[in-house]
């Protein structure tokens, strides 16, 4: 049985060894941080997101209604646009599919989207949030309308 002070020299001598790799590994290199504690402005230029429409007014729909929107968007460079996450904020709102690949500038991609109205009533805004490594970071998305309930 190893004591504690033997295990924490084996896992210190993993980690160091494990340490050692590649100069293109993964590493703190690959972040973009424009923001700095430095007094010299560092300018980073990253891709924007130009959509079609970031809202969609559905109107009155009664309950059990599945509303269905895609939100098209063309990357307007500089660079590869890449999509990190499309988060929803409940189960009832769903991004269907979005692009899995970075796109070049000016190509153009979708976000379709599926709002599930089930046990709904009143007025709804669903946010669709879109995370990638643009400007802005983060763009919201918004389906809005009503959902009338026969109750």
């Amino acid at each position: 049985m190893m004591s504690w002070k033997g295990a924490l020299t084996s896992m210190a001598l993993v980690c160091a060894w494990a340490g050692c790799g590649e100069p293109d590994a993964v590493g703190t290199h690959m972040i973009v941080n424009p923001a700095t504690a430095s007094s010299v402005e560092v300018e980073t230029l990253r891709p924007t997101l130009a959509f079609a429409d970031t809202l969609m007014e559905f109107g009155v729909v009664s309950e059990g209604h599945v509303v269905e929107h895609v939100f098209s968007f063309t990357n307007q460079g500089p660079g590869n646009a890449v999509l990190a996450d499309v988060s929803t904020t409940c189960g009832c709102t769903v991004a269907k599919t979005w692009p899995k690949t970075p796109l070049a500038p000016g190509e153009s991609a979708s976000i379709e989207v599926t709002f599930n109205t089930r046990d709904k009533s009143g007025p709804q805004d669903k946010v669709v949030a879109v995370v990638a490594n643009t400007d802005p970071s983060v763009t919201r998305l918004h389906l809005v309308g009503t959902v009338v309930s026969p109750r």
